[in-house]
């Protein structure tokens, strides 16, 4: 789970993944031909004796009963190996652990990454290309879930979890109020000022500003994409017109006061979720197990449905958030960390077992187990959660691509785009000045960049 994070199967989905590997490729050059090679340690160092793999984490933690049962289960089925888990905090401050420990020359063997920060380690030349250790694994994994760490055809990770976006939502006093459950974004403004008339302490939701990832996959689902390749080139398209129209319905509903001003997760909007002012949360299939976490006595009284869409009847979702697993470029026991990815990943025992984690899981028989599933504590009454949040993945699900500079995205988006909607100020000035900063942190870094 990835709380407050590529592409699909659908027309030219292949083409954007081939474009944006050869970006990374051109980038990388001589660091991952070295990578890749026969001579480096990452391929040498397979030991023909027991083997320790470090394991960067944080969804296996050592105190887990369920995350041991994982370790202790490969130990079993191969005695030479030992996983060790190691608990890191999320990407921004594992990414940092990890390009630090390449510098030094003492990397750990498997690292657990959101799927937004994979980009910049491939270009830093941190990550090692795992296309053949992973090809027997290949058929396990639909092929847009693994298109979110396939780069030029080149695979850098096995994907863990995936986050399909659904509107989780309280379906007690949605029906309280009269308010039918939006199938569009048009009707969710219309359902956010009848919750208003209705109680005028509640919101249909609140207006997080710092969730850049959300604001990429709404925008995604416009049509736009923030990163994308042409040639040898970047493009960033921040501040496309596909982008801003998403820029100014949030501002429509900001301006109208009919979601709320309050970043996720604080006192103040955990208490609004409990007690029944904030109706509404547009997440991940992840979202559910975090509202349990922060308001255990509201459950029974949620559900969750399909994304509203921009246009009635279509089906396009994006995934939000999920992580993979890496294995650095410097990492002794390369062959076997990859083996131990693919595992746990995307066999058909380890997928399964991730789902214990309170995981969605990206590989195809832990999805598959999520059918028959009991659903998330926060609705154990709705029995087709699962078929709800799986339906999308195979046909619709469409492409949120990360470029190599999130990080500066992130830094000229949150704070400006709060200011903009406390200020009541132009949202797409925003967009665009984020724009401005990415397109120039790119071309500081030695890329080119078109329009």
């Amino acid at each position: 789970m990835t709380a407050p994070t590529p592409t699909q199967a659908r027309p030219g989905g292949h083409r954007r993944r081939t474009l944006l590997g050869a970006a990374l490729a051109i980038a990388l050059s001589a660091s991952l031909a070295a990578c890749s090679s026969g001579d480096t340690p990452s391929e040498t160092a397979s030991a023909s004796g027991p083997v320790t793999l470090e394991f960067w984490t944080w969804s296996l933690k050592g105190s887990d009963p369920a995350a041991k049962a994982i370790a202790d289960k490969y130990h079993q089925l191969n005695p030479n190996v030992t996983v060790k888990l190691s608990e890191v905090g999320g990407t921004t401050e594992t990414a940092s652990k990890l390009l630090a420990a390449d510098q030094a020359g003492d990397t750990p063997d498997v690292v657990q990454i959101e799927y937004r920060g994979l980009p910049a380690l491939v270009v830093a030349g941190a990550v090692k290309d795992i296309t053949a250790d992973v090809a027997g694994a290949k058929a396990n994994v639909e092929p847009n879930i693994w298109a979110q760490t396939t780069f030029g055809g080149q695979v850098y990770g096995v994907p863990q979890d995936i986050g399909p976006m659904v509107l989780t939502y309280r379906k007690d006093l949605f029906d309280k109020y009269g308010v039918k459950v939006p199938t569009t974004w048009d009707e969710y403004a219309e359902a956010a000022a009848q919750i208003r008339k209705k109680d005028p302490e509640a919101y249909i939701a609140s207006f997080a500003a710092n969730q850049l990832e959300f604001f990429a996959a709404h925008a995604a689902q416009a049509g736009a994409q923030w990163w994308s390749t042409d040639g040898n080139a970047w493009k960033v398209g921040i501040d496309g017109e596909a982008s801003l129209k998403t820029a100014d319905f949030w501002q429509d509903l900001v301006e109208r006061d009919l979601v709320k001003v309050e970043p996720l997760l604080t006192p103040e909007w955990n208490a609004q979720v409990n007690n029944g002012k904030i109706l509404s949360w547009a997440a991940a299939a992840w979202a559910p197990s975090v509202i349990y976490s922060v308001a255990p006595d509201t459950a029974g009284k949620w559900e969750s449905a399909p994304l509203p869409q921009w246009t009635k009847g279509q089906a396009a979702v994006p995934f939000l958030g999920g992580s993979a697993y890496l294995v650095p470029a410097k990492s002794q026991h390369a062959q076997e960390a990859a083996k131990f990815a693919a595992w746990l990943g995307a066999s058909e025992e380890g997928s399964k077992l991730l789902l214990g984690l309170d995981l969605f899981p990206g590989g195809n028989a832990g999805r598959q187990a999520t059918l028959t599933h009991e659903p998330p504590k926060l609705m154990p009454q709705q029995k087709d959660f699962y078929q709800v949040t799986d339906q999308v993945i195979k046909n619709t699900t469409i492409p949120v691509t990360w470029g190599p500079n999130v990080n500066v995205a992130q830094t000229a988006f949150g704070d400006a785009l709060n200011k903009a909607a406390l200020d009541k100020t132009s949202f797409r000035a925003v967009y665009q000045a984020t724009q401005q900063a990415v397109v120039a942190d790119l071309q500081k870094s030695g890329y080119t960049v078109t329009k």
